[in-house]
């Protein structure tokens, strides 16, 4: 099986952990496996390693005609089977960069950001011409289905990324000395990029409606968590010391391992890797119920699930978690747990593998 890869591995080491680990894992099973991403990184670089090919091919625009050319060549001169297309830019450009030439389509979408009444969906996850669509999660399956019409469904397969814990492995936390947080405090964290789907007011929020006398603190760290609306919030906040604020770090797992609990507030999630980063250390999380994180959470037994945009509902279960200090190793535990039986690498490994055997044998094609 000839397989071209179109994806963005240039986004960082954890956050391609397992895109890398698939594209390793076909090639071991014998496809033969080329990638496509926008320049070299240290990720790439592991890929070449590996024996898989790569072409540095930037895709930063939806329609490129330099890019559409590059790939067309590409796609003339090796005559591939499948392409596998991880972002919507890449689906555009390889879309037009194959007309007319004969080759399997699997899409990947991760995300609930695309809608029926935007027609640039159509050139990218709508495209009639994709033969099958890999869905994050159950929550990206249904908005897939939603957006795209029931007739769709038959083209979707859920299946999730795995995670092995063993590649989210911090060095020490962040001390809570150097935080200035007392013994016996919880700290409930949110490690994240801001951007206004993930829900960050709705946290710092939370704070106004907690008691005084609950030592509750609030570890934030990420782009865009020191400044903005962010900013402004805490600083209004009655219980602004209670606040530890980090903008942009490299070492980001330390944080979220220095929290006692992970809150997630989105308004909009995939699946969640933050969250999956935080149940690999062991941290009981709080989510909402927009998006793929619930799929990750068992009420009461490795987290809550609350609505979105709801301050008083995130409140209340940081409280619960306050007042139920002891159980919090015991759902640590269960969040691993979680992670092993639902996100296993070979697993995610194995159903991709399947899932473009079937189509390059044209089993249940549409």
């Amino acid at each position: 099986m000839k397989l071209l890869v179109i994806t963005d591995i240039c986004r960082g080491f954890a956050v391609t952990l397992p895109e890398r680990f698939l594209y390793r894992g076909l090639h071991e099973k014998g496809v033969d496996v080329t990638v496509i991403t926008h320049f070299r990184t240290p990720e790439s670089e592991e890929l070449e390693k590996a024996g898989i090919k790569l072409h540095y091919i930037p895709l930063f625009r939806k329609f490129d005609l330099t890019a559409i050319r590059r790939i067309r060549e590409l796609l003339i001169r090796e005559r591939f089977e499948i392409m596998y297309l991880t972002f919507g830019k890449a689906i555009t450009n390889a879309i037009f960069a194959a007309r007319g030439i004969r080759i399997r389509k699997v899409g990947y979408i991760g995300s609930l950001n695309f809608h029926w009444h935007d027609p640039t969906a159509y050139l990218s996850f709508l495209n009639p011409s994709i033969d099958r669509m890999v869905c994050l999660s159950d929550a990206v399956l249904e908005h897939f289905v939603k957006q795209a019409g029931e007739r769709f469904r038959k083209k979707c397969v859920r299946i999730y990324k795995g995670y092995d814990p063993d590649w989210i492995k911090p060095e020490a936390p962040v001390s809570r000395q150097k935080l200035n947080i007392p013994p016996g405090a919880l700290i409930a964290g949110c490690v994240a990029n801001v951007r206004p789907e993930k829900g960050i007011p709705y946290l710092i929020k939370s704070a106004e409606l907690l008691p005084a006398e609950a030592a509750i603190y609030f570890l934030l760290a990420g782009k865009g968590m020191d400044e903005g609306k962010q900013a402004r919030l805490i600083r209004q906040s009655r219980l602004s010391d209670r606040f530890r604020v980090f903008g942009f770090v490299d070492d980001i797992f330390r944080y979220t391992a220095a929290c006692d609990i992970y809150v997630q507030p989105s308004l909009s999630e995939g699946l969640g890797r933050s969250v999956i980063e935080a149940m690999c250390m062991k941290k009981p999380v709080i989510v909402t119920s927009k998006g793929g994180a619930k799929e990750l959470v068992e009420e009461g037994v490795n987290g809550y699930v609350v609505p979105p945009g709801d301050p008083g509902a995130i409140a209340a279960k940081i409280l619960q978690c306050w007042s139920e200090k002891t159980r919090l190793a015991d759902m640590g535990e269960k969040s691993l747990l979680k992670v092993k039986e639902m996100l296993d690498p070979l697993d995610y490994l194995g159903q991709i593998y399947r899932l473009f055997c079937e189509v390059a044998e044209n089993k249940n094609g549409t």
